[in-house]
């Protein structure tokens, strides 16, 4: 597993963006000459022409194309235009891809996912300005199909810049390593991977200690009987969190049967009645470990019908953002030290460097957590 995140310096870096991001849209500007083939003393786009490709103002704009006159890039002559300055020769290579397709996994609770679709998108902009996103949420059937479809469309114009894959099933994360190694085609995950998949760079919050510090939270409470609620299709991180709360309970002395587990569907009627039957047990857990916040919502309900009080009757804790799921923001809960936002844009920095030929380190990007407990 690699090593966490430096928090100070990541946030050090994500301060000091705003000064190369002219450059940024400079090259990015530089690189439509190229792909347009324009040579030497060509018109081309006006401040607010550019503006518009860009995604920008038209003040960003002009001053991306001041930096590529300053390089005899462009000439630029008040009132009559900018044209193609002598600087600019020819290139041999294909022009810079630009697009960025992003793709979303169907099992999660679509309120978080939204606004996770939007964390995403605006670490994309930030990083990648000029850059155009396509986000695409995957079908149930064949879902892998879908990605092949995308590259045969937008690889053979030139434009299909790399992927981002939000939380895939393992057949899209095997599809989009083919891809990889055979087209060099650049991608990252936001979400953890397969075992099988060790081409595709990822970032993840550490889920295994994700699952260690809810239940040693519940076990430093007292409780001896705690059931996991898990999701009905399990990935690589739920199979680490698992571990996690295993671990806490061997570092506790703790058998394994002070603990069950139960994997229901992200449904709200399904989990009620599941939760609702847990609770009505002559043995009944008093601690809940709940993997999805819909489950944490639902066991609040059925634990009210039920006169039970929480934590004193029964103890739910979670590790979703509370800012989506406000029925659960009483509860303990597991998080990253990192926001949605921020953690979205290292995902958008890991492709960046992709895209640029550069090396990446550190393949599998582990974010630290911690858990926050209910204020009284």
């Amino acid at each position: 597993m690699s090593r966490l995140f430096d928090i100070n310096g990541i946030m050090k870096n994500l301060q000091t963006r705003t000064v190369t991001r002219i450059d940024k849209l400079a090259e990015t500007l530089r690189n439509d000459i190229h792909s347009r083939n324009l040579r030497e003393g060509d018109l081309y786009l006006t401040a607010a022409e550019a503006s518009r490709m860009l995604g920008v103002s038209q003040v960003m704009a002009n001053r991306a194309m001041n930096v590529l006159a300053g390089r005899r890039l462009l000439i630029r002559h008040r009132r009559r235009g900018s044209f193609v300055g002598p600087a600019c020769k020819p290139k041999s290579s294909p022009a810079a891809l630009r697009v960025i397709h992003v793709f979303k996994g169907l099992a999660k609770d679509e309120r978080q996912w939204s606004y996770v679709i939007g964390d995403c998108l605006h670490g994309l902009h930030t990083v990648l300005p000029g850059y155009q996103v396509q986000s695409n949420v995957l079908p149930r059937h064949n879902p892998a199909e879908m990605v092949r479809q995308i590259f045969e469309q937008y690889s053979g114009d030139g434009t299909l810049a790399g992927i981002v894959l939000l939380s895939c099933p393992r057949e899209v994360q095997e599809a989009t390593q083919k891809l990889v190694r055979e087209h060099r085609l650049p991608a990252v995950s936001f979400g953890s991977l397969y075992p099988n998949i060790t081409s595709i760079p990822s970032v993840d919050q550490d889920q295994f200690e994700t699952g260690r510090l809810q239940a040693k939270y519940m076990i430093d409470r007292g409780h001896r009987r705690i059931t996991l609620l898990m999701r009905e299709y399990w990935q690589p991180g739920d199979n680490l969190l698992a571990e996690g709360v295993n671990r806490a309970l061997t570092d506790a002395g703790l058998s394994y049967g002070v603990l069950s587990t139960r994997s229901i569907p992200e449904n709200a009627g399904i989990s009620k009645t599941e939760i609702d039957r847990l609770l009505s047990l002559d043995n009944r857990p008093t601690g809940l470990i709940c993997r999805a916040a819909i489950f944490a919502e639902v066991a609040i309900e059925v634990a009210q019908a039920r006169s039970l009080r929480i934590p004193e009757d029964l103890d739910i804790t979670h590790d979703s953002n509370e800012k989506y799921f406000p029925a659960a923001a009483g509860l303990s809960r597991v998080r990253t030290k990192f926001t949605s936002c921020q953690a979205l844009t290292l995902v958008a920095e890991l492709l960046e460097k992709i895209i640029d030929g550069k090396d990446v380190k550190k393949h599998n990007n582990i974010l630290p957590v911690e858990l926050v407990e209910p204020e009284n």
